[in-house]
């Protein structure tokens, strides 16, 4: 699926799903070395959803979009900030478009300011920032523990793979069977 993503420049879609302990993690670590092993330069982001808590809606994701930026749980508001805008910056050339972008990203990093718009603006914006990164090298996303993300997350991943445009991008989920329900 990632060779396919790359050859074809066409988001790919995988998720393991199973038991705990028959081997979904050993398998993305797999592929991990893989990717790792291999010449061209791929950036790999993965993010976990958590089983309880308040605001962990897109908690995987935003793991993700903090470790593109370089966003560290040490960081404080100000330093958390630059780096977002940093990486918006190297993402697009386009004033407007890195205003939107960082905009919509905000809330993911847990920066206030950002504004509460519709889902499906916030998920333009999201969807834009990943295809960005991929624009500039091959990206793997990895989404775990899916079976305990909240619809809106699972909106997300799916919004991701079907609307993502272009770019080579697989994007990996793994579950327990409970997902399926």
């Amino acid at each position: 699926a990632f060779e396919r993503a790359k050859s074809e420049r066409e988001p790919q879609l995988v998720t393991l799903v199973g038991v705990p302990g028959i081997g979904k993690s050993r398998l993305v670590a797999e592929l991990f070395k893989i990717t790792d092993a291999d010449e061209e330069i791929i950036s790999w982001r993965q993010g976990r959803s958590l089983p309880y808590g308040e605001r962990v809606s897109f908690w995987a994701l935003g793991e993700i979009v903090k470790a593109h930026a370089g966003i560290l749980e040490s960081d404080d508001t100000a330093t958390a900030e630059e780096k977002l805008v940093a990486m918006v910056e190297t993402l697009s050339e386009d004033e407007q478009e890195r205003e939107w972008l960082a905009r919509h990203t905000r809330p993911l990093v847990g920066l206030e300011g950002g504004e509460r718009t519709e889902r499906e603006e916030a998920f333009a914006a999201w969807r834009r920032l990943l295809e960005a990164a991929a624009e500039q090298r091959p990206l793997i996303l990895v989404f775990e523990d899916l079976h305990w993300a909240d619809d809106g997350l699972l909106d997300f991943v799916d919004h991701l793979a079907d609307w993502a445009t272009t770019v080579p991008l697989l994007i990996v989920g793994t579950a327990r069977p409970e997902l399926l329900d």
